[in-house]
């Protein structure tokens, strides 16, 4: 998994994305809403 793309106003945020990404990686539910970030949200 790869994240980046984070700006100034993006950054603050970093450690919950890690956060986030990590508990991906290990196939856990996710402690914080994800789910605006999915790609089908537009759908």
């Amino acid at each position: 998994m790869v994240a980046g793309g984070d700006n100034a106003h993006g950054f603050k945020h970093a450690t919950g994305i890690g956060e986030a990404l990590a508990e991906i990686v290990r196939g856990e539910q996710t402690t914080v809403p994800i789910g605006f970030m999915s790609p089908n949200r537009f759908g």
